[in-house]
C-alpha cells in the first residue's frame, strides 16, 4: 500500500492516524459495536472477519496501492471511527470512500463532520479535484449526512446483492477544488 492519507480533525478528544492490519482485533471491536450499520446494509450481523477484510478489499482491476484505512482514536486508545478508500478511483483526479463509520457513542457530535472536512482539505493538497462514495438506498441518515457535507447525487445504480439484501446505490461526488471550497465555506 502507498502511504496513508495524513490529517487531524480539530478535536482534542480524537485524534487520526493509519489503521494496518495488526489493528484488526481494535478495529473489529468498532464493527461490533457498529451493528446498526451491517443491519442497514447487508441485512444480517456483522461478520467475524470484517476489520480483515477492510484492509484487502479493493475495486476489480485496483490493486492495494492506492487503498487508504484511517482509524479515529479516543484518547482511551479506543478506535472510534473508520475511513477507507481509494485514491485515484475512478480517475486519476477523484478520491473515493468506501468507508465511513463512527460508533454509535460518537455520532451526532460533529466528530464526521470534522473528518470529512479534514479528508476534503487533505484530497486537495493531493491535487484531487473531486471525492465519491456510494449510500445504500435504505441508509437515508447517511445519505442525508453526505449531501450536508456538500456531496450530491450523480446517479444510481441498478439493484445490486448486499449480504441477504438487494440495494440500489446512490452515488454521490463532491468537487474539492478551492473554488468548490470556498463556495461551501461561504454556503455554511
Amino acid at each position: 500500500m502507498t502511504e496513508t492519507p495524513s490529517f487531524q480533525i480539530d478535536d482534542s478528544d480524537y485524534y487520526v492516524g493509519k489503521l494496518e492490519p495488526e489493528h484488526s482485533e481494535l478495529l473489529q471491536k468498532l464493527f461490533d459495536r457498529c451493528d446498526d450499520y451491517a443491519m442497514i446494509v447487508e441485512g444480517e450481523g456483522v461478520s467475524p472477519t470484517a476489520a480483515n477484510e477492510i484492509f484487502q478489499a479493493v475495486p476489480l482491476g485496483r490493486s492495494l496501492d492506492d487503498k487508504f484505512t484511517v482509524g479515529v482514536w479516543d484518547r482511551g486508545g479506543d478506535i472510534v471511527g473508520v475511513l477507507e478508500g481509494m485514491r485515484h478511483y475512478p480517475d486519476d483526479s477523484t478520491w473515493w470512500i468506501g468507508l465511513l463509520m463512527l460508533a454509535p457513542e460518537v455520532r451526532g457530535r460533529g466528530l464526521g463532520r470534522k473528518l470529512v472536512q479534514r479528508f476534503c482539505d487533505y484530497v486537495r493538497s493531493e491535487q484531487g479535484t473531486s471525492i465519491m462514495l456510494g449510500v445504500v438506498e435504505e441508509n437515508g441518515s447517511a445519505y442525508r449526512f453526505w449531501q450536508q457535507q456538500g456531496f450530491e447525487l450523480v446517479r444510481q445504480t441498478e439493484p445490486r446483492p448486499f449480504g441477504k439484501k438487494t440495494q440500489v446505490v446512490y452515488v454521490m461526488r463532491k468537487a474539492v477544488t478551492p473554488e468548490s471550497h470556498a463556495r461551501y465555506e461561504h454556503e455554511q
